[in-house]
């Protein structure tokens, strides 16, 4: 099971964020597409793609030799619901200062 902290770890690296920037204009991009915008080599994008796909973040589809990728939103939706609760409960838990 991925934890909120796995999550924020993957999203804590400034590339793997960009790739979700990047993710999040299209329904599905080719990762040929991505290596360009990043200006990185192939496997350094794979890399930090299966990183983000591991966490649930993004799912991968296969067509002829190459892999298109495309942003799971409902999780990163979930995410951030989950991280929301959480903050409310912890500010909910903390003493009163008065």
């Amino acid at each position: 099971m991925v934890s909120m902290a796995d999550i924020f770890r993957a999203l804590g690296d400034p590339t793997r964020l960009k790739i979700v920037e990047i993710l999040s204009h299209s329904e599905e991009i080719c990762v040929c597409k991505i290596t360009e915008e990043l200006e990185m080599t192939q496997p350094a994008v794979s890399h930090h793609l299966s990183i983000l796909k591991h966490v649930g973040l993004v799912e991968a589809r296969r067509c002829g030799r190459w892999m298109h990728y495309s942003l799971c939103r409902e999780a990163l939706l979930h995410t951030i619901q989950q991280f929301m609760v959480s903050l409310a409960e912890e500010a909910h838990a903390m003493p009163s200062s008065k």
